[in-house]
């Protein structure tokens, strides 16, 4: 069964978002060595030039997933995706705040912890919204 015309639009922008935002960031932790070693600043110049995609992408992420969930009948789901609608909405919500908390970060660990809890957390968003979608 083919979707709707607005829903695949829907769906089309969540995924892209979801690229920039998931795919993103592993990208660009994969870069950082490589850019660290071009010379001072370029890690803190790609990572502003990442922040202009990102959020806006993250926004969107969030603006169509609860679109996303407005168009399910919540009689017509069970209480496993409910559980795991929940546990998304959680991760996507540590996803943001632990990338915020990564601009934050003062020391080489810290950016170290929150990257990592931000690209694992984002990963695990996308993960669920797969089995979600079914």
């Amino acid at each position: 069964m083919l979707a709707s015309a607005l829903d695949g639009i829907r769906l089309s922008i969540h995924v892209l978002a979801a690229a920039i935002w998931v795919g993103g960031q592993f990208t660009l932790a994969g870069l950082v060595p490589a850019l660290r070693g071009a010379g001072e600043g370029v890690t803190n110049i790609a990572a502003k030039a990442f922040a202009r995609l990102s959020w806006p992408a993250y926004v969107v992420l969030v603006l169509t997933g609860l679109w996303n969930v407005a168009t399910f009948q919540t009689g017509q789901t069970s209480t496993a995706w409910k559980i795991v609608l929940g546990v998304k909405i959680a991760v996507v919500a540590l996803s943001g705040l632990s990338a915020w908390l990564h601009t934050k970060a003062k020391t080489p660990a810290q950016n170290a912890v929150w990257g990592a809890i931000s690209g694992t957390s984002a990963a695990a968003a996308m993960i669920l919204g797969v089995f979600l979608a079914g």
